[in-house]
């Protein structure tokens, strides 16, 4: 069979912006028969899906006692769409399809599970989501395969005492899309004055304790200290609500994301733990940004020896690697952003990406994991 024609349906909570979810429609908008299942009504990808013509299912689960009829529903649709793969996406997902298959339907369909964190500290979090991580825990066995997008994520969840099969795929970038754009630049920099001689750094990621935001911006403190021309950029869902300092600029969530890349010349990756590949540490890089990011998940392997990596939650080690990269010659930080784009293109490519889950599909289909 050709894999092109294997039927697959994903299952996700909702399309709102982040790693996984752009992986996600990056994936089947290349697969014209796959459909995607989301749990939650939001979609920030919702021109992108409707350009590509993605098949959409939308659960809107509610979250109260009628929640336990779209369990039903979703019955109904994977009964409807008839996917000869169910690929689940984060815990969510997976721990209710597992329980829907367990109460209703059998388990001759395939499933695979994609798991994207690494070590997460679970104090920042709700109960609910420790429960659903347990309860994936223990039916761990159900999946066929259990995919992670980053060396350190499979090695957490075989720690924690995941029981089936578990691979690595990494994240897969669109160095077509995310490229440095020298008008966006310039456009960018106007409205927000920022000259053109200036540095920017630039963090996207939530306002989320996982991302550690105040340990970045504390560096950065220091780093205007010295360099008052220096700016930093907060990119990602509710960044907006983080206390402002002199040379901060909190976007919010930003769907042109790619313009903010182009804007800037140094990507930061400052996240405290549960990082497994950061994509936007790869989408910087593929639009020629110098690295700098926490040893946290594979964000050592992203970088290689074209960035800095610090330890996490270190103010005075992040601040070194931000001053050491602003204090190159000009010659040496343009061959830094050349070498980082380079590195994405070869390492992680979209086209990588494709061909590695859908090598995985054929061999599910074909039997080769049980």
């Amino acid at each position: 069979m050709n894999n092109k024609n294997i039927k697959v349906l994903h299952i996700i909570s909702s399309l709102e912006q982040g790693g996984a979810e752009r992986q996600l429609v990056e994936l089947v908008k290349r697969n014209n028969n796959h459909a995607i299942c989301q749990l939650f009504g939001k979609n920030i990808f919702e021109t992108e899906t409707k350009k590509n013509k993605i098949l959409l299912f939308n659960l809107n689960i509610k979250k109260n006692i009628l929640a336990i009829l779209s369990l039903y529903k979703l019955y109904g649709i994977i009964k409807k769409y008839k996917p000869e793969i169910i690929h689940t996406w984060m815990y969510h997902s997976s721990l209710i399809e597992v329980l829907l298959r367990k109460m209703i339907f059998s388990t001759k369909i395939p499933l695979i599970w994609g798991l994207r964190c690494s070590n997460m500290d679970m104090r920042h979090y709700s109960t609910m989501l420790n429960i659903f991580i347990l309860g994936c825990k223990y039916f761990s066995n159900a999946p066929n395969l259990i995919i992670n997008n980053s060396k350190e994520g499979q090695k957490f969840h075989k720690n924690l005492g995941f029981k089936n099969k578990n691979i690595v795929i990494h994240n897969g970038i669109d160095h077509k899309k995310f490229t440095f754009n020298k008008s966006q630049r310039i456009k960018f920099r106007e409205k927000y004055n920022i000259s053109e001689d200036a540095k920017v750094f630039l963090c996207v990621g939530r306002n989320d304790p996982m991302k550690d935001h105040n340990t970045l911006i504390t560096a950065f403190n220091k780093i205007r200290e010295s360099n008052s021309s220096s700016y930093l950029i907060l990119a990602g869902s509710k960044t907006q609500n983080i206390k402002s300092v002199p040379g901060l600029l909190t976007l919010g969530m930003c769907k042109d994301i790619n313009i903010v890349y182009s804007a800037s010349d140094i990507i930061v990756s400052s996240s405290a733990f549960g990082e497994g590949f950061s994509n936007a540490l790869a989408e910087g890089m593929a639009s020629s940004l110098i690295p700098i990011a926490t040893n946290v998940g594979d964000s050592k392997y992203i970088v290689g020896d074209v960035g800095k990596i610090v330890a996490p939650r270190n103010i005075d080690k992040l601040f070194l690697a931000m001053q050491e990269v602003l204090n190159m010659d000009d010659n040496l930080f343009q061959k830094k952003k050349s070498f980082a784009r380079e590195r994405i293109k070869k390492k992680f490519s979209i086209t990588k990406m494709i061909i590695s889950y859908d090598d995985v599909y054929k061999n599910i289909i074909g039997s080769t994991f049980k």
